[in-house]
């Protein structure tokens, strides 16, 4: 017999009650001469967390309570073992720290694996057309907030786009299906390239400064169309969304997460591409250089001459630190998305040794006269 309290459906009123069991039917008294009988599969018990009163739930809706699980395992362990199992693991630390382990393996494992995984099975799933869809605003996002007009001669942006309609949009491998299409910005001195997942390549007027000849602007541009023609930017935002939910659920609200941005251009501003897509986008543009006919060495010559730009301009920026009080001050507001924002993607963006000497391994295939070359990225 177990001795508890008994409260009505609904009600917070309880009186004192006993419990008892019997080949496989119940009898519950009350104080005050109620009398419940049934069978103990009609049942509801709660499950045991360590020494919590449980509560069982009648028929009727009524709960009886009480602190006594030991007894009340015991009737269990008959018709099922799974409460009394998950106690004696609530209940034996070794168990509680094995599983606290396997779940942090586990989570790891989803994020640093699964995810990847699944948002380029995605992405490669998805039509162009959601390419299209996604980066329609990405560029306006650039225009309001980061990039300034070209300053660059409209004959030398022809040139330009007639060399990368011509020579460099054909070497594609679904050229027919993507509308490449070039777009020249000014970027506070940044030399860069970047790529929409729609097609839409934008280079900056210093990148195309600091290029020494039409071999290093080409095999950027290559490498640019290697991450619209593997997807990367659209995995990415995949994958930014998979992390998303899954901290909405654990955490149940996602406020905190606002201020990180959550276009397709505050992600391409704010994150890089992970080390795995910038190795496919390299290997791609030096495979496609091979077969057009371009050395290789100009990537690693113009990757090292902007990163040797930026770490100057990094240098210059430090000294002039004080003067990031006028993006405070909220007076000019896309003065301050550029001193916040375009550092910090420089900075996610390294120019890594093992992309150059990758970029020179190829270089020497070039040198031999060969269009292909069996090359493992450097990881």
């Amino acid at each position: 017999m177990i001795h508890g309290k008994w409260h009505a459906e609904g009600s917070a009123a309880q009186q004192d009650a006993s419990l008892n069991v019997k080949d496989g039917l119940y009898e519950l008294h009350t104080k005050e001469g109620h009398c419940y009988r049934g069978k103990i599969a009609d049942l509801k018990i709660s499950d045991r967390l360590g020494n919590i009163e449980r509560n069982v739930t009648l028929e009727d809706g009524s709960i009886f309570a009480s602190p006594n699980n030991d007894t009340i395992d015991r009737w269990l362990q008959k018709s099922s073992s799974v409460s009394g199992f998950i106690h004696r693991i609530e209940s034996n630390m070794k168990w509680v720290v094995t599983g606290v382990f396997i779940t942090a393996l586990f989570t790891f494992g989803f994020f640093k694996w699964g995810v990847p995984w699944t948002s380029e099975k995605i992405a490669h799933a998805l039509p162009h057309k959601t390419n299209e869809l996604i980066a329609l605003n990405t560029l306006k996002f650039f225009d309001k907030y980061l990039l300034g007009k070209s300053k660059l001669a409209d004959a030398r942006k022809k040139q330009i786009r007639s060399r990368f309609v011509t020579s460099l949009v054909p070497l594609g491998s679904n050229s027919k299906t993507i509308k490449y299409k070039l777009h020249f910005r000014n970027w506070h001195g940044i030399p860069n390239a970047l790529a929409l997942p729609s097609g839409d390549i934008i280079l900056t007027d210093k990148f195309v400064e600091l290029c020494a000849n039409q071999d290093e602007m080409d095999s950027v541009i290559l490498h640019e169309i290697g991450h619209v023609e593997r997807r990367h930017s659209l995995t990415t935002l995949i994958e930014s969304t998979f992390i998303t939910v899954s901290v909405m659920l654990v955490v149940g609200d996602i406020n905190f997460l606002g201020d990180m941005g959550v276009g397709l251009g505050s992600l391409l501003v704010s994150t890089a591409y992970s080390r795995d897509h910038e190795s496919q986008a390299d290997e791609f543009a030096f495979k496609k250089m091979l077969a057009a006919r371009i050395d290789p060495v100009s990537f690693s010559n113009i990757m090292n001459r902007m990163t040797n730009h930026v770490t100057q301009l990094t240098k210059e920026r430090k000294k002039k630190a004080g003067e990031h009080k006028i993006a405070k001050s909220g007076k000019n507001k896309k003065n301050k998305v550029d001193e916040n924002s375009y550092w910090d993607y420089l900075s996610s963006h390294p120019v890594t040794s093992k992309r150059v000497l990758l970029a020179n391994q190829y270089s020497e295939c070039f040198k031999k006269g060969l269009t292909t070359c069996q090359i493992s990225p450097t990881k």
